[in-house]
């Protein structure tokens, strides 16, 4: 009787364990709390793959038209767009709930249990240019295969994304400006990874995130859209990236 009660006893402490796991996994994590957005009542779909907090006080339709027009941007830019089924927005003006979220202006991507791109944008940051840039992200990311995804360098990711994203702060102007012409400009080695192009203050970043416009800026009205398609195609079948952006 002693060891049946024993083995009772452990059995349920495992499942409350494991209960606790569960509840702290998608209540405490980012990637739990995102991909249960849908399922969660403090959120309501009011368009296919868009979500809003239950107690948004924008105006919706305002909101989808925006939207739409950031899609027009990036539809522009790569000739189609192919994100719309693995990406959701998140559009919250609570705060407390964009703190659970994670981000405030951002594209998070998660691969399990398939990759899906979720765009989480505050009333705060919520405007057409930061909107095609984070669609921009999740249109560049869904072209490419896991292993493209992870040999392309930040300065890249970011530089293509900025291509739809028409802030003075970001100009060539500004470039010219800040860089003296270039005199001053970040080396593309200095800008490959998260840790290196995200470093510092927001001066720091935002310098880099010029100069990452700047480079692709180039590069795209030399290449053109064909260019850029056949480069991603290039990376999905597995080429060095700088032997193909070089080229």
């Amino acid at each position: 009787m002693r060891t049946n009660k024993k083995r009772v006893f452990l059995f349920i402490t495992i499942l409350l364990i494991l209960a606790a796991v569960v509840v702290a996994v998608f209540q405490f994590t980012q990637f739990g709390y995102l991909t249960t957005v849908p399922y969660r009542s403090a959120f309501t779909e009011i368009a296919s793959h868009v979500y809003i907090n239950r107690d948004y006080a924008g105006d919706q339709q305002e909101l989808l038209e925006m939207i739409e027009q950031a899609k027009d941007r990036v539809r522009t830019f790569f000739g189609d767009v192919r994100f719309q089924d693995e990406t959701i927005f998140i559009i919250c003006d609570d705060e407390k709930l964009t703190r659970k979220l994670g981000e405030d202006h951002g594209t998070v991507i998660f691969y399990f249990p398939s990759e899906t791109h979720y765009i989480c944008i505050s009333d705060e940051y919520l405007e057409l240019d930061i909107l095609a840039h984070e669609i921009t992200h999740a249109e560049l990311h869904t072209r490419l295969s896991a292993e493209a995804q992870k040999a392309i360098p930040t300065w890249f990711d970011e530089g293509i994304a900025l291509q739809n994203d028409y802030r003075e702060k970001y100009s060539e102007a500004q470039w010219t400006q800040q860089t003296d012409n270039g005199k001053n400009a970040v080396a593309l080695e200095d800008m490959d990874t998260p840790a290196e192009f995200y470093a510092g203050e927001a001066e720091d970043r935002r310098f880099r995130y010029l100069n990452a416009k700047h480079e692709l800026d180039v590069w795209t009205t030399s290449h053109g859209q064909q260019g850029l398609l056949e480069l991603l195609d290039r990376l999905n079948g597995g080429a060095d990236f700088n032997t193909a952006y070089g080229s």
